[in-house]
């Protein structure tokens, strides 16, 4: 059953905007063994969150914080809220937030899940990179050189 799964197609997701179906579609694609399509899903439910948010860099941030709290869900069949990043958004604000989890000693819980589900490139050391000219040198270095530590493809 595991080899024909593989030869499924890969489906364009970018076009479904409805949430209950993408689960419905990450719950089979759970069963199928297809962390492909999974993941997919993952993302374009997370992009939901951010459809509505003017500022690019801020609904890439929410963007991020959907999947990375969608990813933990399903891994732990618990509800999962990133409730003291929301909090610290609320307190610093997007770039303050996105640049203290750069320039922090030891990557943050989130980045470590993200890499893990192979979405490292939704990080906040990859927005940064994105959005480098809004970030000072050390942010961006710092940012760097952890996706470089973690094996995350660097943008740009």
């Amino acid at each position: 059953m595991k080899a024909k799964s593989l030869n499924i197609k890969k489906l364009d997701l970018s076009i479904e905007w409805d949430a209950t179906k993408l689960r419905n579609l990450m719950a089979n694609a759970k069963k199928l063994g297809r962390d492909d399509v999974y993941f997919d899903a993952v993302r374009q439910i997370a992009r939901i969150e951010g459809q509505n948010i003017e500022d690019p860099l801020e609904a890439d941030f929410a963007i991020t914080m959907r999947a990375l709290e969608e990813a933990l869900t399903a891994e732990s069949g618990q509800t999962k809220r990133l409730n003291r990043t929301r909090q610290k958004l609320k307190r610093a604000g997007v770039k303050q937030t996105l640049a203290d989890l750069a320039v922090s000693p030891t990557p943050s819980l989130g980045f470590m899940k993200l890499v893990e589900f192979k979405m490292g490139d939704m990080s906040a050391e990859a927005l940064i990179l994105r959005y480098k000219s809004e970030f000072d040198d050390e942010t961006v270095g710092a940012a760097r050189k952890r996706l470089e530590e973690h094996g995350v493809a660097l943008a740009g």
